[in-house]
């Protein structure tokens, strides 16, 4: 995207004022309710892309509620999630260099949604990893919210998406999801305990934590959110897409083809099983604002059979 564009986007989120919590698995009642709309037939939603949703164990005693066969907003609405964790939406910018460095599909900019933490992290996170800095298990190079940008509403960042949007075509290509945090932690407490095996060794300046507390920030405060982060982070930026873009038909990379066009190599998973489990639907169709792309029609010609992922709603 261009960055009159990017910059018209990113006045339009009021920095501070959005939260956004999350539960695991409840990605499956959010998509529901963008699947039935104002009601929908049960009988019909087992014929959609959405039908895996309804053999959640948290679905099931919905659809029993269901006298009339219609599942609704109302009824999607009772389902509950236990533990709910909060974090806070900001939005930050990404691009203008190469595209091949900067691993996006096309010059230009992507649209940054961080997902922070919390104070319901971020007291535990200060008792027991004791940073020395912002940003401990975070690399400054890369979108997390930063301090400088904050506007006095700075959070440590769990992962974030990169997104690129066309308003002509009324789409959006999820570039990437990606947690620096929950990697860059575990790596630290190997640090730790490197340097507490010898006398003399260095130890990392950027906290003060012992090993032992760290392992039990790790153990008791992180692992909750490494369980959950990917799938946290895609339904934030579904929702931010579609609730607050307007964007109705959402691309994301499949695995092979994604890293030929960013010349990089992610985690399998997230882009193979994780869009799968959010019902994305795979195609050999790429968006329609990448088509006349000189840079993306070379790598194509390349693929022998190019695959994307989409959502549409």
């Amino acid at each position: 995207m261009d960055k009159k564009l990017l910059d018209e986007t990113l006045a339009c989120m009021v920095q501070g004022k959005n939260h956004f919590s999350y539960g695991k698995d409840s990605y499956a009642i959010r998509l529901l309710e963008y699947a039935v709309g104002t009601g929908k037939k049960i009988a019909d939603l087992k014929q959609t892309p959405y039908a895996r949703l309804l053999n959640k164990p948290f679905v099931k005693p919905l659809l029993a509620q269901a006298g009339n066969g219609v599942l609704s907003r109302d009824l999607l609405a009772l389902a509950q999630f236990q533990p709910l964790y909060a974090f806070l939406l900001t939005l930050g910018t990404w691009g203008g260099g190469s595209h091949r460095w900067q691993q996006t599909s096309r010059s230009g900019y992507n649209l940054v949604l961080q997902l922070n933490f919390s104070n319901q992290h971020a007291k535990p996170y200060e008792r027991l990893v004791q940073p020395t800095r912002n940003a401990a298990f975070n690399y400054y190079s890369h979108p997390s919210l930063h301090r400088a940008t904050a506007e006095g509403l700075f959070r440590e960042t769990l992962a974030w998406a990169r997104i690129d949007i066309d308003f002509a075509t009324n789409e959006a290509l999820i570039e990437e999801i990606q947690s620096d945090w929950i990697k860059r932690a575990h790596d630290m407490f190997e640090s730790v305990s490197w340097s507490e095996e010898k006398a003399g060794r260095t130890r990392p300046q950027s906290i003060k934590s012992s090993k032992q507390d760290l392992r039990t920030y790790l153990e008791d405060v992180l692992k909750p959110y490494e369980e959950l982060w990917d799938e946290a982070m895609l339904t934030a930026a579904i929702t931010y897409i579609r609730d607050e873009l307007g964007i109705k038909t959402i691309y994301y990379h499949d695995y092979t083809t994604g890293c030929q066009l960013k010349n990089c190599s992610p985690p399998r998973s997230l882009y193979t099983t994780l869009p799968r489990r959010f019902c994305f639907q795979q195609t050999e169709n790429m968006p329609l604002f990448l088509q006349k792309d000189k840079h993306v029609q070379k790598i194509m010609r390349k693929l022998k059979t190019p695959q994307w992922f989409v959502l549409n709603f």
